[in-house]
Order: structure tokens, then sequence, then C-alpha cells
């Protein structure tokens, strides 16, 4: 794989195929439900460690590095979705998004040691605002009426699974899907 100079990068859980096969079939009646603007594409679906942005190519093994130490440190765990929220103005929303539920922990662990991580491989300063782990769907509402949150915390349903690896993820823009996968970066056992 030949990489540009510049890298737009991020690191996060991909989502399995049989969690996103569960999603999708919900996805129509979000869709119908729901006035945004923009849905991700089902094959985008993850959950956001580190969103890194643009970076030298010649950087990358240093950030796989890090990846790899870190999630050498991270034992597998649940990751369990439940429910729907938004992140922005109450009444126009700029994201759409899963929530994840249960025991965060792991996941708030495996962002703390890979910040430090990144910090130590490429001088990467973390966002300072608090970890808010999620899975995009959709951005931009675009409804006539002021959003009702009451209409997404009405969405029940679950799907859950054990992440086992993290992944070094570039966005490429333009594109549907945008994202690739670099590097997977297991757990240990």
């Amino acid at each position: 794989m030949v990489l540009s100079e510049k890298q737009r990068l991020f690191i996060g859980l991909a989502v399995p195929d049989d969690v996103r096969r569960q999603l999708l079939m919900r996805l129509d009646g979000w869709r119908e439900r729901f006035a945004f603007a923009r849905w991700a594409h089902p094959d985008d679906w993850h959950i956001t460690l580190h969103f890194i942005g643009e970076t030298d190519a010649d950087r990358i093994p240093a950030i796989v590095r890090a990846l790899d130490e870190s999630a050498a440190g991270a034992r597998p765990f649940d990751v369990e979705l439940r429910g729907l929220g938004t992140f922005g103005p109450p009444a126009r929303p700029a994201v759409l998004h899963v929530l994840p539920a249960g025991r965060l922990e792991p996941l708030r662990a495996l962002h703390a040691a890979l910040g430090s991580a990144l910090a130590q491989a490429i001088g990467f300063q973390p966002d300072a605002r608090p970890y808010r782990p999620h899975l995009t769907l959709a951005r931009k509402y675009a409804g006539a009426a002021p959003w009702n949150p009451a209409s997404a915390a009405a969405e029940t349903f679950g799907a859950s699974w054990t992440a086992r690896d993290a992944c070094l993820f570039r966005s490429r823009l333009g594109h549907f899907p945008m994202y690739e996968i670099l590097h997977r970066a297991p757990f240990g056992e």
C-alpha cells in the first residue's frame, strides 16, 4: 500500500459484521424517523478512541508501535450498545449516535493508555474534553421542527461483541465508505 505524504488518521474499535447486521435491521426505520442530513456508511461504523488528524505518513510506524503497545496491555472486553443519543445543541443536534452501555472502564482505560503512548511516541495531545465513547450514525439534524430527544430515547435495542483489537484507520475524504483500516492491534490474552 502506497501512502501519500499526509494521512488523516484515527484509532478506534471496528464494529464486527454480526453487530453491523443487527444495527442495519433498524437503519431504515431510523432514517425515516430521524431527519439527519448525512448518514454514515455502515462500513464506517466504529467507536473512536483517539482522533489523530492530519499526520505525516512517516509517523505512521511510531503510531502503530504505540497502538500495538497499548493494545497488548489491554484484555478483550465486552462492548454493549444500548439506545441512541445526540451531541450538539438540543434543538438541532450535530450528531446522532449509538450509546455504549455496561462496563465502560476497559474502554476508558484503553483510551487513557493509548493517549499516553501516542503522546510519548509522536507528541500527540489528547482532546481535553472528557472521553464520550459512541458510534456515529448520522450528522446534522435537518428536521423542520426542533429535535425531540424523547424520540431517540424511546429506541430500545441491544447489540454486543467482545472487542479483541483496536484499529488504526485512515479517512479517505470524498469516498463512501470513507474509512480504511491500516492496522489491527490485538489485545493481550
